[in-house]
């Protein structure tokens, strides 16, 4: 997966999620699926992904409280299409 960590003093405003998967493979598939978007505005937000174990992490930090909403919602919205897809194709996660 892409190193796709860059912060920086002109990004305070953080936020970190941790969202679990049913196992380590489909953590690892959603975050190398996520993470292959670039940001259109990279000097007002950063996002950065990890999996440990079964769980996605992410981490934002944005220019101000207004760019990080925004940003927050993108992904849900790309995560639930993500996860919609992986459970109607009934990917086998555990090869």
């Amino acid at each position: 997966m892409p190193d796709t960590t860059t912060t920086s003093s002109n990004l305070p405003h953080k936020l970190q999620l941790a969202i679990p998967f049913p196992d380590a493979k489909a953590a690892t598939t959603a975050a190398e699926v996520l993470c292959v978007d670039r940001e259109v505005s990279a000097h007002q937000i950063q996002t950065t992904f990890a999996t440990e174990a079964h769980t996605l992490q992410v981490t934002f930090a944005a220019a101000n409280l207004r760019i990080l909403r925004i940003a927050t919602n993108s992904f849900f919205d790309m995560l639930t299409m993500v996860t919609r897809t992986m459970e109607a194709f009934n990917l086998d996660t555990t090869d």
